[in-house]
């Protein structure tokens, strides 16, 4: 496929004049409410280093200065190789059984041929999607061939609480997850949300760390036990399978501090990493699989059904044979949502602004993806990304509640 067929368009200054205020507004409430906060770890960057010692300040000049070379890139529709990207907690279960159903139990295989028994009235984002994936890089030998990339998103914030609460073993009964025994001894540490939180800011208080290593000792004993009033066994000690860390190494490790990109994935491949799930893969890792000269549809949970049929319609207008296509009718929508089911919803809510103001300083660097992903998407202009970081910030000025 010729290169030069592809049309990249720079932002229009109207949404560069945006940037800058969103960069206002980020450094305005980070510096106010967190001043008190400890030495801002190094995170994870979408080039896969870290920048030590290099304080939130100087990192959003940068981002302001990148904002000039930020592109949207457009596909000519008969080039269009379009792939499905699955980010864990953002609704992408939901659209996943409405292309093809069922395509979303296949993951790496491609999505061609049609479900026996589907409707005829299928979507056109449904017939034109040719791959999907739920893992956090695309290989590289698919992602060559994949010219336009339809994914969702949410806010980083609640995304992050969804993803706790959705791993968490309280709710196995509504997520169906079969945890194993090195599962619940990490949750020891974090039997609720905001424990994680305080921990990762280095306040973990004693008895925390005390119940997880008794978790731990336990590990020589071959017996029924009993944790969050609930009894199981130990197939596996969490010493087979990661080295004995406090409650506080383990926070930072939920929120890939002191970790590269690359580092994690080699953990998670080698089976070191304590925490392989939707907290681990998070915005900074599917962006990777996001790279400048693909095009970016976005559909967003806030949004979604809004977005989705936008996205269809985008995919249609310049082909021929989806011009006269009819808008998605209402019975293709069909949802997903298991998390009215969970245990305990107290556990899954902050305590306090406070506790606000921690959580989005550790998602930083993730929140600034979010954005980057929402400036590049085709579909959205500069409206939806005000909107997006005026939710955001309702969060965290702690002037609005914060829901999973």
């Amino acid at each position: 496929m010729p290169c030069w067929r592809h049309k990249t368009l720079l932002l229009s200054s109207s949404c560069a004049v945006i940037w800058l205020s969103i960069q206002a507004v980020l450094l305005h409430r980070f510096n106010i409410h967190l001043a008190a906060t400890p030495e801002p770890h190094t995170f994870r960057q979408q080039n896969h280093t870290r920048q030590q010692n290099h304080g939130l300040d100087g990192r959003l000049l940068k981002y302001n200065l990148m904002m000039h070379q930020t592109q949207k890139t457009s596909v000519p529709d008969d080039d269009r190789v379009i792939a499905f990207l699955h980010i864990g907690k953002t609704s992408g279960s939901t659209i996943s059984v409405n292309i093809r159903q069922g395509c979303h139990d296949c993951c790496m295989q491609s999505c061609s041929g049609r479900i026996d028994g589907w409707t005829p009235n299928e979507t056109i984002a449904s017939q034109r999607l040719q791959s999907y994936y739920h893992r956090e890089f695309i290989p590289q030998d698919k992602l060559d061939q994949i010219t336009t990339i339809v994914t969702a998103v949410r806010n980083p914030i609640t995304r992050f609480i969804s993803a706790f609460a959705y791993e968490h073993p309280l709710n196995s009964r509504a997520t169906k997850l079969t945890h194993r025994r090195h599962v619940w001894e990490q949750f020891s540490c974090f039997p609720k949300l905001s424990h994680l939180v305080k921990a990762a800011m280095g306040r973990a208080e004693i008895r925390w760390n005390k119940a997880h290593m008794n978790a731990l000792r336990e590990q020589a004993k071959q017996v029924n036990t009993v944790q969050f009033g609930k009894r199981y066994s130990r197939p596996k000690s969490i010493q087979e399978v990661v080295q004995p860390i406090n409650c506080t190494e383990l926070a930072r490790k939920a929120f890939g501090l002191n970790e590269t990109s690359m580092d994690i994935k080699q953990s998670v491949v080698n089976g070191s990493h304590p925490f392989v799930n939707h907290m681990t893969f998070d915005y900074r890792q599917y962006y990777q699989s996001m790279p400048p000269a693909k095009e970016l549809f976005v559909l967003r949970q806030e949004s979604l059904w809004k977005d989705w049929e936008h996205v269809n319609f985008l995919l249609g207008k310049d082909n021929p044979k989806y011009q006269n296509w009819p808008a998605v009718p209402p019975f293709q929508r069909v949802e997903r949502n298991v998390s009215h089911q969970y245990a305990s919803q107290e556990r899954w809510k902050l305590q306090d602004v406070q506790e606000q103001h921690w959580l989005c300083h550790l998602l930083r660097d993730e929140i600034r993806t979010y954005l980057m992903i929402i400036i590049r998407a085709v579909n959205l202009n500069e409206d939806d990304l005000s909107n997006a970081v005026s939710d955001v910030d309702r969060i965290c000025s702690g002037s609005g509640s914060v829901e999973k």
